[in-house]
């Protein structure tokens, strides 16, 4: 074993321990402090007598919020420098920048390793930009786009590691790609029902995506390319190259089902952040529906589709209502939105506000904004013109009121009395301008059917639907989309990235309500549109879902399969007639063993007996294995 090798891991590893040390004792009086903080502003609290007080109140909870930042982001560095104890790195490349008279060595790990003695990184966190140099490129020329400007030279050695729990096992020289010898290893071990890191195994076109600058990326790739490690990685590598305005905090993964959230546990803490929320659209309908309607759930409707034939009626309906071209009527219908004002806003028999000019402040197309702003504005013009006349007018309203109810009322009551009949009009405009969700869906579904010719017992089956106690999740998502395009939902400004995994299985309507409630986010989508098994609802075509990303998009294609042997994929290529040899990775086994359909369930259970440690992989490997021969395979699964 090289010495010099071995001596650099143990002076890393005492600069790890000595850093934890010190971090430990950091720790402790970080806490007193912020204890301390706490309890001074909870005494402070019960005294609050003038503006200086109040002034002092927010300089303690800045001072709080502060101490609080600092011990959280203490302790997630102690974290992340234990984590490093095991593995502080596996890479390196030895560059000699352009002009330099020697190479530097860069040793490429989890997180980053400074030495503030002398000053120098002793390992460079694999996001960082110099990093990317050991992902894609072999020894020769190479360089990296640093903030200051890109930095070219040539990388002179490029050297691979196998750490274990703070051991050198053992390591090798490589040219261009992470060598197979590290992945075959990476990918035998013995699989679970998580999903693991890989920044020592990163190909080439895995990092492209990672590393897209694009503020829409989406990465297409078949099943088994790494698609979702590639989109955690790429959360990660932005919450560290953009630490001012992406925290975890700020991110959300979506996903079609919450059991997602168990499979990526721990990934993104694993790789030196702090935990993602991930997200359903049950969830996300629950948490931001403004009218509180119940629905059923996504998975009633994959229920459904599986058992109606072609000529189901809401199998119809949904066809129509998941088409991109509702979805673009839809949108347009409630741009193009305004109601006839028929009369004059008044007071008694007096003009207080022109019909002509209501309408036309409402439609007026010099002032974007959505059906909530237009409402409002136009509102606001009328609710102005009530409150000018009653200033010009105040005797005649008073002579009014009085002659009606034969009093003599004092001043407060009569303006009571004037608001009354002014809020009558404006609640009457307000629902003209604005109507609810279900009104305009159902009035939007009948114009669509009409104008396109279709069936009209759609807008029929729409209408019963719309009265059902439990909506179905179609309706569901739609009048949510209706709220969020409308302004009924406020836009939501917190959240700054997001990451939809398995893209294709979103229908277009759940696309554009992200982008629409979510509109000053990135995105990442990860989507094979191979694996769409139900055309009604998911998305089978890639232009498709580019088009609805449309504007300042990366696209991103991922090109080879490391999850099933060469043999799994070929067999299963071949089925469909696409085999393509250089798609897959070369990682060989037994050939697959073809079974008779209608007793695979009983070789299943009898397997699953026999080897019980086993049973998750391969069910794993069979639902993969279903889902990448698409409807060839489920036509014969379905007939067992």
């Amino acid at each position: 074993m090289n010495s010099d090798e071995v001596e650099y891991l143990a002076l890393v590893t005492a600069l790890i321990l000595a850093q934890i040390n010190n971090l430990n004792t950091e720790l402790k009086t970080k806490r007193g402090g912020v204890f301390e903080a706490r309890r001074e502003m909870w005494a402070e609290t019960h005294i609050i007598r003038d503006f200086d007080d109040v002034a002092n109140l927010t300089s303690l909870l800045s001072d709080l919020t502060m101490n609080e930042y600092q011990y959280s982001d203490m302790r997630l560095r102690l974290a992340n420098l234990k984590r490093m104890l095991g593995t502080p790195y596996f890479g390196r490349v030895d560059f000699l920048e352009a002009g330099a008279a020697a190479a530097e060595n860069i040793y490429i790990g989890g997180q980053s390793l400074f030495d503030d003695k002398i000053k120098d990184y002793k390992i460079y966190d694999w996001r960082a930009p110099i990093s990317s140099m050991y992902y894609d490129y072999g020894v020769g020329e190479a360089g990296f786009a640093a903030p200051d400007g890109y930095v070219s030279g040539a990388i002179v050695l490029k050297r691979q590691y196998r750490i274990e729990k703070g051991r050198l096992i053992y390591f090798f020289d490589s040219d261009l790609k992470i060598d197979d010898e590290i992945l075959q290893w990476e990918l035998s071990k013995a699989s679970d029902a998580k999903i693991k890191t890989i920044i020592n195994t990163i190909q080439r076109e895995q990092n492209r995506a990672i590393r897209a600058e694009a503020e829409r990326t989406i990465v297409f790739g078949p099943a088994g390319s790494g698609k979702t490690s590639v989109g955690l990685h790429r959360l990660a590598y932005l919450m560290y190259n953009n630490r001012k305005t992406l925290t975890s905090a700020r991110t959300r993964i979506f996903s079609t089902n919450n059991i997602f959230s168990s499979y990526i546990a721990h990934i993104i803490p694993e790789l030196g952040e702090e935990d993602v929320l991930s997200v359903d659209f049950k969830t996300l309908l629950t948490d931001y529906s403004q009218d509180g309607f119940s629905f059923l759930g996504p998975y009633e409707l994959i229920n459904h589709l599986n058992r109606a034939d072609e000529n189901d009626i809401r199998r119809k309906s949904l066809a129509m209502k998941y088409d991109p071209a509702f979805t673009a009527f839809l949108m347009e219908y409630i741009r193009q939105y305004a109601p006839a004002i028929t009369e004059d806003a008044r007071f008694n028999n007096d003009i207080v506000r022109e019909r002509e000019r209501i309408a036309d402040l409402y439609t007026d197309r010099t002032s974007a904004g959505n059906l909530a702003s237009k409402t409002a504005r136009a509102l606001d013009f009328v609710n102005r013109g009530y409150e000018e006349y009653f200033r010009g007018n105040k005797k005649r309203v008073t002579e009014f009121f009085n002659d009606l109810y034969d009093e003599n009322f004092p001043d407060g009551i009569i303006y009571k009395k004037f608001e009354e009949q002014k809020n009558i009009t404006l609640a009457d405009l307000r629902n003209r301008f604005f109507p609810d969700a279900k009104r305009l869906y159902e009035k939007i579904a009948r114009a669509y059917i009409k104008e396109n010719g279709l069936d009209a017992s759609l807008g029929r089956f729409t209408a019963v639907s719309l009265r059902r106690e439990r909506l179905f999740f179609e309706d569901a998502l739609m009048l949510f989309f209706i709220d969020v395009f409308t302004g009924r939902i406020k836009k939501e400004r917190n959240i700054r990235h997001i990451l939809i995994d398995e893209a294709q299985d979103l229908c277009a309507i759940q696309h554009h309500i992200l982008l629409n409630l979510f509109d000053d986010c990135h995105f990442t989508v990860l989507a094979d549109v191979n694996q769409a098994l139900y055309p009604e609802i998911n998305i089978c075509d890639k232009q498709r879902l580019i088009d609805i990303y449309e504007g300042g998009t990366a696209v991103v294609e991922l090109t080879k399969s490391y999850r099933s042997t060469f043999e799994i994929n070929r067999f299963a290529a071949n089925i469909l007639n696409i085999f393509d040899e250089s798609a897959y990775f070369k990682r060989f086994g037994g050939e697959p063993e073809i079974i008779a359909a209608g007793a695979l369930l009983d070789y299943l259970d009898d397997m699953a007996k026999s080897q019980i440690p086993h049973v998750y992989g391969i069910r794993q490997e069979f639902n993969s294995f279903n889902r990448y021969t698409r409807g060839v395979l489920r036509s014969r699964v379905s007939g067992m």
